[in-house]
């Protein structure tokens, strides 16, 4: 069988996990950010002979990725999202249950030791994601105000050990990785000056194993600090 083939064989075989909240005026978005806006363009019904919109919204918007530069100036070594090399988007995931981690609170290295323990070392180039269950709170407009407050975070100390692992990406399913309230940013700091992708309000990694694959694809915005991303888990069936 060719590489192509096996590969297409190798999809069929997972269940695709799409964690991806969908874009829709009025979803929550970082205080002072633009807010998610469409207006259509040409309509059916205006007599047109096809249908679209055009988009108004911010580089971290729903779903989305950041890029070194979104805290690193690009003096400093921080790259934009369109220098993203294509392997950073793809790989082994790995999803650590951080739902015992209270509201305002930051996850420690002790998590990501026991998590290691039980299912074995984090490796270079994989990347881990921090199921804190805040992507509950996208699932109405009537809780969209809780996506903007109390969510817990990421420390410091926990960042550098994922930068020693030499990790490519870090993500959660909360508005940012750093805890509602911190006003440093050790986390985004931590991980971007070295080189590591962060990934924030993602969906349904509460339905993940604790290894499976990922695709991110951003848009390659030119000198983009992020983007928003569709991101699919592949999970065994």
């Amino acid at each position: 069988m060719d590489s192509v083939s096996a590969l297409c064989s190798n999809v069929s075989a997972m269940r695709l996990v799409d964690l991806t909240h969908p874009l829709r005026p009025g979803v929550p978005v970082w205080p002072g950010h633009p807010p998610f806006y469409r207006a259509i363009v040409e309509s059916y019904r205006l007599g047109a002979v096809a249908f679209h919109h055009a988009l108004f919204l911010g580089e971290h918007t729903g779903t989305h990725i950041d890029a070194p530069l979104h805290f690193i100036a690009s003096e400093c070594g921080g790259s934009a999202v369109d220098a993203i090399p294509p392997e950073k988007l793809f790989g082994r995931m790995h999803t650590i249950d951080a739902t015992a981690v209270r509201p305002c609170e930051v996850a420690a290295p002790e998590l990501i030791l026991r998590w290691e323990a039980k299912h074995g070392l984090i490796e270079p180039e994989d990347a881990v994601f921090f199921h804190f269950g805040w992507d509950r709170f996208w699932r109405s407009p009537e809780t969209y105000p809780n996506v903007l407050k109390d969510w817990p975070g990421l420390s410091e100390a926990a960042s550098a050990l994922l930068v020693e692992r030499r990790v490519r990406m870090v993500g959660c399913d909360c508005l940012a990785i750093d805890p509602f309230g911190s006003t440093d940013n050790p986390a985004h700091r931590r991980l971007l000056a070295a080189g590591v992708l962060i990934c924030e309000n993602f969906a349904r990694l509460g339905e993940l194993p604790s290894t499976c694959y990922l695709a991110v694809l951003p848009l390659p915005i030119a000198d983009g600090s992020g983007s928003p991303v569709r991101a699919i888990a592949f999970v065994p069936r």
